[in-house]
Protein backbone atom coordinates (compact mmCIF):
# COMPACT_ATOMS: atom_id res chain seq x y z
CA UNK A 1 0.00 0.00 0.00
CA UNK A 2 2.67 2.33 1.23
CA UNK A 3 5.06 1.57 -2.59
CA UNK A 4 1.51 2.49 -4.66
CA UNK A 5 1.17 6.01 -2.66
CA UNK A 6 4.63 6.93 -3.30
CA UNK A 7 4.26 5.83 -6.74
CA UNK A 8 1.44 7.82 -7.48
CA UNK A 9 3.25 10.87 -5.75
CA UNK A 10 6.06 10.09 -8.33
CA UNK A 11 3.82 10.20 -10.96
CA UNK A 12 2.47 13.06 -9.84
CA UNK A 13 4.96 15.08 -9.23
CA UNK A 14 6.95 13.58 -12.82
CA UNK A 15 3.20 15.59 -14.38
CA UNK A 16 3.08 18.38 -12.45
CA UNK A 17 6.66 19.06 -13.81
CA UNK A 18 5.72 18.33 -17.25
CA UNK A 19 3.07 20.67 -17.24
CA UNK A 20 5.28 23.54 -15.60
CA UNK A 21 7.43 23.08 -18.57
CA UNK A 22 4.56 22.71 -21.02
CA UNK A 23 3.24 26.30 -19.62
CA UNK A 24 6.44 28.15 -20.13
CA UNK A 25 6.86 26.93 -23.46
CA UNK A 26 3.59 28.04 -24.21
CA UNK A 27 4.57 31.60 -22.72
CA UNK A 28 7.54 31.31 -25.17
CA UNK A 29 5.36 30.28 -28.27
CA UNK A 30 8.28 27.91 -29.55
CA UNK A 31 6.65 25.36 -31.90
CA UNK A 32 2.59 24.60 -32.29
CA UNK A 33 1.19 21.31 -32.14
CA UNK A 34 1.42 20.33 -35.19
CA UNK A 35 4.93 21.46 -36.02
CA UNK A 36 5.85 19.14 -33.17
CA UNK A 37 4.01 16.45 -33.96
CA UNK A 38 5.45 16.49 -37.88
CA UNK A 39 8.83 16.50 -35.93
CA UNK A 40 8.03 13.71 -33.59
CA UNK A 41 6.88 11.09 -36.90
CA UNK A 42 9.87 11.68 -38.86
CA UNK A 43 11.51 10.07 -35.58
CA UNK A 44 8.84 7.51 -34.91
CA UNK A 45 9.67 3.71 -36.48
CA UNK A 46 7.79 0.50 -35.93
CA UNK A 47 4.29 1.10 -34.57
CA UNK A 48 5.11 4.42 -32.99
CA UNK A 49 2.44 6.14 -34.72
CA UNK A 50 -0.32 3.71 -33.22
CA UNK A 51 0.70 4.58 -30.19
CA UNK A 52 0.91 8.64 -30.99
CA UNK A 53 -2.35 8.47 -32.55
CA UNK A 54 -3.53 6.23 -29.44
CA UNK A 55 -1.68 8.54 -26.55
CA UNK A 56 -3.62 11.48 -28.21
CA UNK A 57 -6.88 10.15 -28.18
CA UNK A 58 -6.85 8.35 -25.08
CA UNK A 59 -4.99 11.11 -22.98
CA UNK A 60 -4.91 14.35 -25.11
CA UNK A 61 -3.63 16.53 -22.69
CA UNK A 62 -0.79 14.98 -20.98
CA UNK A 63 0.09 13.35 -24.87
CA UNK A 64 0.14 17.13 -26.29
CA UNK A 65 2.15 17.95 -23.77
CA UNK A 66 4.93 15.07 -24.07
CA UNK A 67 4.80 15.69 -28.13
CA UNK A 68 5.62 19.46 -27.47
CA UNK A 69 8.75 18.45 -24.82
CA UNK A 70 9.96 15.71 -27.16
CA UNK A 71 10.10 17.69 -30.21
CA UNK A 72 11.75 20.26 -28.31
CA UNK A 73 14.28 18.19 -27.91
CA UNK A 74 14.72 16.89 -31.17
CA UNK A 75 14.66 20.33 -32.00
CA UNK A 76 17.86 21.70 -29.94
CA UNK A 77 19.68 18.36 -30.89
CA UNK A 78 19.49 16.88 -27.12
CA UNK A 79 17.37 13.77 -28.59
CA UNK A 80 18.83 12.34 -31.46
CA UNK A 81 18.00 8.65 -33.26
CA UNK A 82 14.73 6.84 -33.96
CA UNK A 83 12.45 6.30 -31.49
CA UNK A 84 10.41 3.12 -31.30
CA UNK A 85 6.60 2.57 -30.34
CA UNK A 86 7.54 0.74 -27.09
CA UNK A 87 9.75 3.48 -25.82
CA UNK A 88 7.12 6.27 -26.45
CA UNK A 89 4.47 3.45 -24.89
CA UNK A 90 7.18 2.67 -21.76
CA UNK A 91 7.44 6.67 -21.46
CA UNK A 92 3.91 7.02 -21.53
CA UNK A 93 3.39 4.35 -18.90
CA UNK A 94 5.77 5.69 -16.30
CA UNK A 95 3.55 8.71 -16.18
CA UNK A 96 0.96 6.91 -15.20
CA UNK A 97 -0.83 6.65 -18.81
CA UNK A 98 -1.51 3.19 -19.85
CA UNK A 99 -2.05 3.14 -23.58
CA UNK A 100 -4.26 0.57 -25.51
CA UNK A 101 -3.69 -0.46 -28.75
CA UNK A 102 -5.91 -1.89 -30.83
CA UNK A 103 -4.46 -5.71 -31.57
CA UNK A 104 -5.59 -8.67 -33.82
CA UNK A 105 -4.47 -11.89 -33.80
CA UNK A 106 -4.32 -13.44 -36.83
CA UNK A 107 -3.26 -17.40 -38.37
CA UNK A 108 -2.26 -18.22 -41.75
CA UNK A 109 -4.21 -21.34 -42.92
CA UNK A 110 -3.98 -22.19 -47.20
CA UNK A 111 -2.51 -19.15 -48.44
CA UNK A 112 -4.27 -16.75 -46.63
CA UNK A 113 -4.56 -14.70 -43.28
CA UNK A 114 -7.52 -14.97 -40.97
CA UNK A 115 -8.41 -13.99 -37.66
CA UNK A 116 -8.54 -16.15 -34.36
CA UNK A 117 -12.35 -14.70 -34.29
CA UNK A 118 -13.03 -16.58 -37.58
CA UNK A 119 -11.34 -19.79 -36.17
CA UNK A 120 -13.67 -19.58 -33.15
CA UNK A 121 -17.21 -18.67 -35.30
Amino acid sequence: MDEDLELRLLRLKKMRKLLSSRNRREEGGSLSLEEAVKILRKRLVERGDEVLEAALEQYPELAKTIVLIIAEKIKSGELSGEISGAALMSLFESLGARIRLKTTIKYYKKGEYKSIRDLLK
